[in-house]
């Protein structure tokens, strides 16, 4: 797949074939850059808590 916006770059998806087809991993590659991201973990369950009030960073706006 190619972005409009980046003519040198394309991106590669690759899904899984067995079961739910899920994103396992995409590459954006350029003449200068290469980038990998990989996806794990499908329904596992998630430990999300919110963050102390000393972890929390104000951006200021």
């Amino acid at each position: 797949m190619t972005d409009k916006a980046d003519k040198e770059g394309t991106y590669t998806f690759s899904i899984a074939q067995e079961g739910e087809p899920y994103l396992l991993k995409t590459v954006y590659e350029s003449a200068t850059q290469r980038t990998t991201t990989s996806f794990s973990g499908f329904d596992e369950p998630l430990d999300l808590r919110a963050p102390k009030p000393g972890e929390v960073l104000g951006a200021g706006g």
